[in-house]
């Protein structure tokens, strides 16, 4: 389905185009007041920047920056804010579209609901769980590192019903926007449009359980996450949406349904008001940078291809992550990263695909996306994350240790339409799995390509962390044990409904009828 303005102008705008944003907060909340939220947030939909509106935002920047450059000045900062709504299963089910587990029982035995049910329902097991019991569940994540707000309260419920996100390209801009949606949310009724001076509501309709603040690095690191890799690079490029179309030795591009839903390929098939919505997970990792740094310089020397190279440790880092930190490709250009054309290059597929002499088989960009080892892609994520936290400080440095008050990482953002064919998939099934890229024992030896060195997961019961290095040898030899640098605090899976479904199913009656389901509670209590 190619993208037209009545698309555009239903999407949420951090689904696509993307939201523009130099500083981002997650208001993650519980609902308080069902019947006061609906009504709050039926008239908060204005709010929302849609694609549409980012769009016309990214053009906004274009010309300001053709314009400075013209006049030979640097571009003028525009603030830019923008607004997006998500849910958890939870957050849909006091909505009135979402049935829980313990209700589907009586639903199915109900004949009216049980037709409602099937057409209504929307599907998709790991949305239901939720993240902490998906991953902790299926022993991933280890729960006593997880921050208490991500985990379920002793009966077993969530803390979490949706995400407030906010983004601005200036600080002011984004404190702005923060209080105009406090107040819209939080404020006594009938009082003045003041976020500054609002009387707090005896009963809010939402509960503010946590707020996480994102922004990009400054100077010469914007861009790059902390360790110091360009990121945000080699997105899945949508067919028909976007302008650009891959070239060369790119990935073919994405089917539109394959982020949203209800478009060409995607495979779920559901519920109508579904359409033009998408998954989304938020990952909230803790990166220690300089015990990565300290890794890196003490392992150099042991790595075969580091020896003769000016900075080795920079070198075993990029082997690592399937690109060097200005974003080259070590497939393109193994020794090197000088060439100003590569650095954002995609133009790669890892030919030949049975031997990893240019770059590792379980290098990071190589896990999450084997090009030509898969005839195409068939879990594809759009990640649109932040780093959050301070620089590093000369004395974390110095004593090569994080410092506990000075915590620093990503708030990890990803939209997919299935999260298990999505996030699930490339971090269990590919990330952490030590024989995935498949078939390459030939080539790697029966201990498989290894592990993500930045997100494949391991407890303690999973095989030690280790990755596979090519050595010049065939098969090779080299393998290099790992140490975990990055910390999984938790998160949740999120469903972003569309303008058009916010403004009728979710603030409308309701998809399913409450009044039924509470006598069916009482009747079976």
């Amino acid at each position: 389905m190619s993208l037209t303005s009545a698309i555009k102008s239903n999407i949420q705008g951090d689904v696509w185009p993307g939201l523009p944003k130099r500083f981002q907060s997650f208001l993650f909340f519980r609902v308080r007041n069902q019947v006061d939220f609906k009504n709050r947030l039926k008239t908060f939909i204005p709010k929302i920047t849609t694609g549409q509106d980012a769009c016309e935002m990214s053009q906004i920047i274009k010309k300001a920056k053709k314009e400075a450059e013209l006049a030979k000045r640097s571009a003028k900062l525009q603030g830019l804010p923008g607004i997006n709504i998500a849910f958890t299963s939870t957050g849909l089910e006091a909505l009135g579209a979402f049935v829980n587990v313990k209700d589907q029982t009586l639903v199915k035995k109900d004949r009216q609901l049980s037709t409602v049910f099937r057409k209504q329902q929307l599907r998709g097991g790991l949305f239901e769980k939720g993240m902490y019991a998906d991953l902790v569940g299926e022993g991933w994540d280890n729960p006593q590192e997880l921050r208490e707000e991500y985990k379920r309260t002793s009966n077993d419920e969530r803390l979490i019903d949706g995400v407030i996100m906010v983004t601005a390209s200036l600080k002011r801009d984004l404190n702005t926007k923060i209080s105009e949606v406090k107040q819209h949310f939080l404020a006594e009724e009938g009082e003045p449009l003041n976020p500054d001076t609002y009387v707090l509501s005896k009963d809010p309709s939402i509960e503010l359980t946590l707020i996480r603040e994102g922004n990009v690095r400054p100077g010469e690191m914007k861009g790059k996450e902390h360790f110091g890799f360009k990121d945000g690079i080699s997105q899945p490029i949508i067919e028909g949406w976007d302008e650009r179309q891959p070239v060369g030795k790119e990935p073919k591009a994405t089917k539109s349904g394959l982020i949203v839903c209800g478009h060409e390929g995607d495979p779920m098939g559901q519920p109508a008001w579904a359409k033009d919505g998408s998954f989304l997970v938020f990952r909230d990792l803790q990166q220690l940078v300089p015990e990565f740094d300290e890794f890196m310089e003490e392992n150099a020397k042991h790595a075969p291809f580091t020896q003769d190279h000016a900075k080795p440790a920079e070198k075993l880092a990029a082997y690592l992550m399937g690109r060097w930190k200005n974003g080259t490709p070590v497939d393109e250009s193994p020794h090197d990263d000088s060439d100003k054309s590569l650095f954002s290059s995609n133009n790669f597929d890892y030919h030949p695909i049975e031997e990893h002499n240019k770059c590792p088989f379980a290098a990071h960009t190589r896990k999450m996306r084997p090009r030509a080892d898969l005839e195409h892609d068939h879990a594809v994520i759009i990640r649109r994350g932040i780093p959050y936290g301070e620089e590093v400080s000369a004395e974390e440095m110095t004593d090569r240790k994080s410092a506990a008050d000075k915590e620093r990482g990503l708030l990890f953002v990803c939209y997919q339409s299935d999260i298990r064919n999505g996030f699930n998939f490339l971090t269990t099934r590919w990330a952490s799995n030590h024989h995935f890229p498949d078939r390459k024992s030939n080539f790697v030896g029966g201990e498989g390509p290894g592990i993500d060195a930045f997100v494949g997961q391991r407890l303690d019961h999973h095989p030690p962390r280790s990755i596979g290095l090519p050595d010049g040898k065939y098969p090779t030899e080299a393998r290099m044990p790992l140490d975990s640098w990055v910390i999984q605090r938790g998160g949740d899976y999120f469903f972003v409904p569309s303008i058009s479904t916010l403004e009728n199913e979710l603030t409308g009656p309701g998809i399913f009828d409450q009044e039924k389901l509470a006598r069916l509670r009482e009747d079976n209590a």
